[in-house]
């Protein structure tokens, strides 16, 4: 039996935003909701861990936070092809424990509450790779209803 879906706050499509209008559409409108404030911020920290190592992509975001779900779970994303800002790789191992610990999944669930996937796709493998993710994210549960997910750019 499939999951209930709850109304999408995107219309279909993928949508660039910034991390203040992801707040503007999935936290502000839900003043009461604790949870979507506390899953925002725990995702700010997660990027600002990031940032804080040298590190930027893409972000695709989606779940059950960007529908009018009570109390939503955590937060499905995907970072694309993340990248060094300064164009050095940072080789310290302390470094890259720690990047590798933000990757994740089971870490990022746990302390982040972030349903993490990291894509690092070769050049010619990037269109299948998106093509599968836009089907998993731009739908609903009953895999026929179009919906939309959000992407910022750290």
């Amino acid at each position: 039996m499939a999951q209930p879906d709850f109304p999408a706050l995107l219309q279909p499509g993928l949508h660039n935003m910034t991390l203040p209008e992801l707040h503007a559409l999935a936290v502000a409108p839900f003043e009461a909701d604790q949870r979507r404030h506390e899953l925002y911020e725990r995702l700010l920290a997660w990027v600002g861990a990031l940032q804080g190592l040298g590190l930027g992509g893409t972000l695709w975001l989606d779940g059950s936070f960007l529908t009018q779900k009570p109390r939503p779970g955590d937060i499905d994303c995907v970072l694309w092809s993340p990248y060094w800002v300064n164009g050095n790789a940072n080789t310290n191992p302390a470094v890259q424990q720690q990047i590798s610990h933000l990757f994740d999944h089971a870490a990022a669930e746990s302390l982040f509450n972030l349903d993490l996937y990291v894509e690092m796709p070769a050049q010619d493998e990037v269109f299948h790779r998106e093509a599968y993710w836009r089907g998993v994210l731009g739908f609903s549960h009953d895999r026929i209803t179009a919906k939309g997910f959000a992407e910022v750019n750290i």
